[in-house]
């Protein structure tokens, strides 16, 4: 672990929070994970059948700072194995209290896609490992803008409406995403033993994949080749600007010991290679005392974009191209993107301590190209 690193981090926010601060809190979070394949050749989130400690383990510190007048200002250090355990900055934002029901953020803020997505590394407060990655798949820290809160109580039932602006750069899977003019609402109202929820977002979406900018190309130096403008459909293959949506609805139960969670997104990149997909999962659960066995179902759906294949110039598709005819290659660019996934996932959790929780869980993959993998998980998370 960074050491150094750490501790001018912690002197940073003493120091900072100390000159004005009234109440200042320090909170922490860990989880400890260990892995590895129960199959032989097998990977599945970066585990293989070696086992491994440092992939999904992590240990972060949050520190809130209550100003005078309503003004706060909170700060998240993480630091995670996968990462050699160098400490970022993940969230960093002020909120301002307009009146007892509205909230204001501005900074670097977790951006909402999904229901646990604003405690998603607090692993404690949920009863899996980890969400169903089929569901749960853009790992983005956070996006630097704006969000508005307003919390009301009507009757019995306790409402939370946000709404988000803002710009996110990262990476998913090693590639760089830039989401600008991010624009965004969920909803969430909660009564007793129920918790409903629904959200949307859009923006303008770039993602640099590599195989995707390769073929793009191609086509234009084809195009330049033949003496014919293919910027068209090269531009419908790239994921430059197109406009994104993406869509979550979710409901939870805890009734009686009984447990319940379901969750469903849709998304999409218009005018580009990437599929329009559809996701869910269901878990079922029951308390024993301080045991809680949980059996989760999830699938994904991507629907290839064969509209795509509309926009091949019908003199060029039998010319040669690479491997094949022109038509053969875009066609099995468009048909690639087809996918199925369905996933069982097998958890078990076990609060030995008023603090942290045992959990272990075995979880299966089929997908439609006939690969099977089964991953073998288990840790500790804890909150302190």
């Amino acid at each position: 672990m960074k050491i150094t690193q750490w501790a001018v981090a912690l002197l940073l926010i003493n120091t900072s929070c100390n000159l004005q601060a009234a109440d200042l809190k320090f909170r922490g979070f860990a989880s400890f994970t260990g892995g590895k394949m129960l199959g032989s050749n097998e990977s599945l989130y970066n585990y293989d059948t070696e086992i491994d400690f440092r992939n999904d383990s992590l240990i972060a510190l949050q520190t809130d700072a209550k100003l005078e007048d309503g003004l706060s200002a909170t700060m998240q250090l993480i630091a995670r194995g996968r990462n050699d355990y160098e400490p970022i900055i993940e969230w960093a934002y002020v909120s301002y209290d307009i009146n007892e029901n509205v909230r204001l953020n501005a900074g670097r803020i977790r951006i909402p896609f999904y229901r646990y997505s604003d405690f998603i590394d607090v692993r404690y407060t949920y009863n899996w490992l980890q969400p169903p990655r089929t569901v749960y798949g853009f790992d983005f820290p956070g996006y630097d803008g704006l969000s508005l809160v307003y919390t009301q109580t009507f009757g019995s039932w306790d409402s939370t409406l946000q709404v988000i602006y803002g710009r996110l750069e990262g990476e998913l899977d090693e590639t760089p995403v830039t989401l600008d003019d991010i624009a965004g609402v969920n909803w969430s109202v909660n009564r007793d033993w129920l918790t409903l929820r629904a959200g949307f977002m859009r923006s303008n979406t770039n993602i640099q994949i590599t195989e995707i900018e390769q073929l793009a190309s191609g086509i234009d130096a084809l195009g330049q080749a033949v003496n014919m403008d293919l910027s068209d459909l090269s531009s419908k293959l790239r994921v430059d600007g197109d406009s994104g949506t993406f869509g979550g609805l979710a409901m939870g139960i805890d009734y009686n010991n009984i447990l319940f969670d379901a969750e469903f997104i849709t998304y999409k990149v218009d005018d580009s290679l990437l599929a329009k997909t559809d996701a869910y999962y269901t878990s079922f659960g029951y308390r024993f005392n301080k045991w809680i066995p949980l059996l989760t179902l999830s699938k994904s759906t991507s629907d290839a974009p064969k509209d795509l294949l509309n926009n091949i110039p019908a003199p060029l598709a039998g010319i040669p191209f690479g491997p094949a005819s022109f038509g053969q290659v875009i066609g099995g660019a468009v048909a690639a993107t087809e996918a199925e996934l369905d996933l069982v996932d097998f958890s078990l959790r076990y609060d030995f301590h008023s603090n942290a929780a045992l959990k272990m869980s075995v979880t299966q993959t089929d997908n439609n190209k006939g690969d099977k993998n089964k991953l073998l998980r288990f840790g500790v998370d804890m909150v302190f």
